[in-house]
């Protein structure tokens, strides 16, 4: 839980982040934006453990007129009862709310029925003065205030905002452009279709402080970093040009808007350095364009391979539940990435995002809670989906946590499609465990050693040694495998 920095600040920025390595960039945005309010508000960030009552005393303690609540997806349900404690101790503190949870469909928001204030959209020019209205005791005239996109040109930076325990144990997140170009239904990001950059002058200085002062881990928020490719590579040698060891910036790109130059920026850096987030969502073509994807599968395809000749880390996601994609469907394009082998393969199950239109598709049915996964499709019944998702949670721990990667090229050789190999792995941990969390990672051993062998896929003996190797291949796991000693 963060400390309080001053005995008494009247506005209290807050939100709970979904584990503690990250950061809340929001929160320093509307912070480095209060102008002559900063030396009275403070960033306040929690996770889950932290606890609803515990966070609201935290935040009480501080003394303050008004709280700030960044509302997420991961968030909003610990937020809710947050807002309930303050309620219910401090009913004379102002409660303001906005985030994009909150932004969108905020009719039917708990958390907004329990605030005094939403700010919607980008708030760091509107936030600024709502809080000065608020410590003046002159609310706004509406409780909902829709705060138009700012001229990136006239905000302060937020990067001053991060801390010497941020840069040394948090992921700094940054951001050179909002906005995103495409129209994907199942993404907010397609509501704001203007595409605005932020200066570089300002942008690389702020970066070249937090480097100075030990920032090594970055984040670039930019929903499709490379849309402007001479800009993105102009930023890649920015950061090649001050690389320190131990520095990774992570970027997530468009897979079919790639040239030579931008490869060739890429490789200059050492391997793993750079983390690419990879989003091919979909080979089958008709359900892209059905959500309104935009994307040469062909050349995102091929674009992958010569990634990952850069030397890069890639880490590229499919996504389950688009309109008309079917289990046969999802299986040949799962092949098809999976034979690329890259480091990391998310299958992730479709939400439907407040604000975003993915539900006028009346196949498709959503959760009512967060996060707001599909439950079924007009061609994935629901019992599929549930296998998938078992599917996605054991690819996670065998193959994208890198702690299987001999023993896994076995299992693709079980099947001729990979897909079907996975699936009946998937089955039968799931048939022996009924667990797909909190697995020692010496059972997952034992559940890959026993269906590799009962596959015939190779001797017991060469299986076995692979899945050793694998399990010892980090220095700190001395313990020995019993079930490889077994008759």
């Amino acid at each position: 839980m963060a400390a309080v920095r001053t005995q008494c600040q009247p506005i209290q920025l807050a939100t709970v982040n979904a584990r503690y390595p990250h950061s809340a960039f929001g929160l320093r945005c509307l912070w480095s934006n209060l102008g002559d309010l900063r030396p009275l508000a403070a960033v306040r960030e929690f996770t889950g453990r932290d606890g609803a009552d515990r966070i609201a005393d935290a935040l009480l303690a501080a003394r303050p007129r008004a709280i700030g609540l960044g509302v997420y997806i991961w968030n909003v349900a610990i937020l809710n009862e947050v807002a309930r404690s303050l309620r219910r101790r401090a009913p004379e503190v102002a409660i303001v709310v906005g985030g994009p949870e909150v932004s969108h469909e905020h009719e039917t928001s708990e958390l907004v029925a329990l605030a005094d204030v939403l700010v919607r959209g980008e708030a760091e020019l509107a936030f600024a003065e709502v809080a000065a209205g608020l410590l003046d005791r002159r609310p706004p005239a509406a409780r909902i205030v829709s705060a138009p996109p700012p001229d990136l040109d006239r905000l302060e930076l937020p990067y001053g905002a991060y801390s010497d325990e941020d840069i040394g144990h948090r992921i700094l997140y940054v951001e050179s452009a909002r906005g995103c170009p495409f129209g994907c239904e199942f993404c907010l990001s397609s509501l704001d279709r203007c595409v605005r950059a932020v200066p570089l002058a300002p942008f690389f200085q702020a970066m070249a402080r937090l480097i100075d002062r030990g920032g090594r881990r970055f984040k670039f928020v930019d929903r499709s970093f490379n849309i402007d490719v001479p800009r993105a590579v102009e930023i890649l040698r920015f950061f090649h040009q001050r690389w320190r060891d131990g520095m990774q910036v992570h970027l997530e790109l468009v897979p079919d808007r790639i040239d030579r130059e931008l490869l060739d920026a890429m490789a200059r850096f050492p391997p793993n350095a750079l983390h690419l987030e990879v989003g091919i969502q979909s080979f089958n073509e008709p359900a892209l364009r059905a959500v309104g994807r935009r994307q040469d599968v062909a050349l995102a395809e091929r674009n992958l391979s010569l990634l990952q000749q850069t030397g890069a880390a890639l880490h590229a996601d499919l996504l389950v539940g688009l309109p008309g994609e079917d289990w046969a469907s999802f299986a040949a394009g799962f092949d098809r990435l999976i034979a690329r082998r890259p480091p990391e393969l998310q299958i992730e199950i479709l939400k439907r995002l407040r604000g975003t239109a993915i539900d006028r598709h009346p196949g498709l049915r959503f959760a009512t809670e967060p996060p707001y996964e599909l439950l079924c499709s007009d061609a994935l019944d629901s019992a599929q989906v549930q296998r998938i998702k078992r599917c996605a949670r054991y690819l996670d721990l065998l193959y994208n946590s890198g702690n299987f990667p001999r023993s896994l090229e076995w299992l693709w050789r079980c099947d001729r499609s990979p897909w079907a190999a996975l699936v009946a792995l998937s089955d039968a941990i799931w048939s022996n465990l009924g667990a797909v969390h909190s697995i020692p990672l010496a059972t997952l051993a034992e559940q890959l050693f026993g269906f590799l062998v009962g596959r015939g896929v190779a001797d017991r003996r060469t299986i076995g040694d692979a899945i050793d190797r694998d399990y010892h291949r980090l220095a700190g796991r001395r313990d020995r495998l019993a079930f490889l000693s077994r008759g």
